[in-house]
């Protein structure tokens, strides 16, 4: 059987950078998870002043640095897990997780990404894992989604194309790159067997008659409920309703992609 992995994103255009202490929280939460599935983070990699976005040893010297600085100066970071002995950090990782923060359009983007033989997708483990990373932070929306580990799941999540897509995913990822942030804050990417919206998402007209809430709400497949104190709404939709679902709101204005 081809393996499965997972990715969580979630998105803030809304809040002040997450600085040190925010990284530190995101480090911390990060480590907490991987122990929690039975895994240690062995890379780190950091970008700002004195960093150079290089994959770097857990315990050498630059995250050593990064540690005793209190994460200051760093405006993205990444752990990243691998099988004992890797030297290719950046392709045999069986997880990973990032935060970044991309000051031209004040975007705080969140990824973590596991490979399922870790940590069941959309069971109650994953669940747990995912609320506490809702909790980590003020977030605008999110999703979570699951594909086969070739295809790489956390590169959608950051919008990276390595020459795979196909063209019609290709086209789609173009109209997520062209969005300006007050789109994503008010649309959707896409219908996900996992989603995270805010409540200007949540009551988008689908038609004249009735909002995504309505739609989502008539829909045997999926189920919704407040999280993240309230905040957010979780909307969940089971595997067999997802093309359903996203054939009938491509004819509207509510899907980005």
């Amino acid at each position: 059987m081809t393996e499965k992995a997972f990715a969580i994103g979630l998105y803030s255009y809304t809040t002040p950078a997450p600085g040190a202490d925010g990284l530190k929280a995101f480090h911390d939460l990060v480590t907490s998870i991987f122990h929690r599935i039975g895994i240690a983070p062995t890379y780190f990699a950091a970008e700002g002043l004195g960093y150079k976005g290089e994959l770097t040893k857990i315990g050498g010297r630059v995250y050593t640095k990064a540690l005793k600085s209190g994460f200051s100066d760093i405006h993205v970071m990444s752990l990243v897990a691998n099988p004992e002995g890797s030297a290719e950090p950046g392709y045999d990782s069986f997880a990973s997780a990032s935060l970044s923060y991309v000051e031209e359009i004040d975007e705080t983007l969140f990824c973590l990404a596991i490979e399922e033989r870790f940590l069941e997708f959309g069971g109650d483990i994953f669940e747990r894992i995912l609320m506490s990373c809702i909790g980590l932070r003020h977030w605008d929306f999110g999703y979570a989604l699951s594909e086969f580990i070739e295809k790489k799941p956390e590169f959608h999540v950051l919008g990276l194309d390595v020459g795979k897509l196909t063209a019609e995913d290709r086209k789609r990822l173009n109209k997520w790159y062209a969005s300006l942030p007050e789109v994503r804050f008010q649309k959707i990417r896409d219908v996900y067997p996992v989603n995270v919206l805010n409540d200007t998402q949540l009551n988008a007209q689908v038609s004249a008659s009735q909002t995504l809430e309505d739609i989502i709400r008539a829909d045997s497949f999926s189920s919704l409920r407040r999280v993240g104190d309230r905040q957010l709404w979780l909307w969940e939709v089971q595997l067999g309703g997802l093309d359903d679902l996203r054939n009938m709101l491509a004819t509207g204005s509510v899907l980005i992609t």
